[in-house]
């Protein structure tokens, strides 16, 4: 049953970090409704890829972690018992809320909090799930060990994010290009990094599936909203390391002119031992 903290340490007070969940907020619910139409936000079939990685099953509770606007909460919804969406913004979850309801969906709840203190008790959950979003965070660390915390023994962990590089050149650039588009955006992680923090955490990675996002500099700029000038920066920074890939992201000219590159990404199926 899901239910109130248990077993756990206070929560540990970190201005930087609230001041950035209060920066998340303020970008997520300004551009909401742009976000929630985005193709790499509603595509059906890496989301259902997601919920077939997490072997969701009928009896399932699935907790859906910064899910949003909820299209994958909804995605498990359609396998499990009992789903719940969990994110910071609450523009997003209101969208969420709305389609969950269009689609007839009483299986699903939604709630809005820090991912560092999620308000559920220890190992509530048999599958709990990040998309997108751990480069959002200011302590993954944390997120994690709360992910771990109210994951059952013997449950599923599913985290999927864009990666970083290893070469510390390339991250640097790529990350201040996000920043730039995304203030929110803190670090694209490796999957070496991602992969240490998932042993310290003791949790057994059990499949790894890469893949490639691909987006257009225009689309990607449409989903951040920056200012003008902050913009202009941007673009000259896209046309610039297009001349050996020094962001690491294949930035190209299609063949329509535009400005483009891809997201490399990864998804996880991690197990919490029994």
């Amino acid at each position: 049953m899901v239910g109130p903290l248990s077993r756990r340490a206070a929560p540990v007070h970190n201005l930087r970090v609230e001041r950035h969940v209060d920066r998340i907020r303020t970008q997520f619910t300004r551009q909401a409704e742009i976000y929630a139409r985005m193709r790499q936000t509603t595509d059906q079939r890496g989301l259902d890829g997601l919920v077939q990685l997490a072997a969701a099953l009928p009896r399932d509770r699935v907790l859906d972690v910064a899910c949003g606007p909820g299209f994958l909460t909804m995605a498990f919804a359609a396998r499990a018992e009992q789903v719940t969406g969990f994110d910071a913004t609450e523009a997003l979850l209101d969208l969420a809320r709305a389609e969950a309801s269009r689609r007839g969906l009483g299986n699903v709840t939604f709630a809005s909090g820090d991912a560092e203190q999620l308000p559920y008790a220890d190992e509530s959950f048999d599958v709990v799930a990040c998309r997108a979003a751990f480069h959002h965070f200011t302590r993954p660390e944390r997120v994690l060990a709360e992910m771990r915390r109210v994951a059952r023994r013997g449950g599923r962990l599913v985290i999927a994010d864009m990666l970083g590089s290893d070469e510390p050149g390339r991250a640097a650039l790529h990350d201040r290009m996000e920043r730039l588009c995304d203030p929110t955006h803190v670090r694209a992680l490796p999957q070496s990094e991602l992969v240490r923090l998932f042993d310290s955490a003791r949790l057994d990675v059990r499949h790894t599936a890469r893949g490639e996002l691909g987006i257009t500099v225009d689309e990607w700029i449409a989903h951040g909203g920056p200012d003008d000038e902050t913009e202009r920066e941007l673009r000259a920074l896209a046309a610039a390391s297009v001349d050996g890939d020094r962001a690491g992201l294949g930035m190209h000219r299609d063949t329509a002119g535009r400005l483009a590159f891809a997201h490399r990404t990864a998804a996880f199926l991690l197990v919490r031992p029994a």
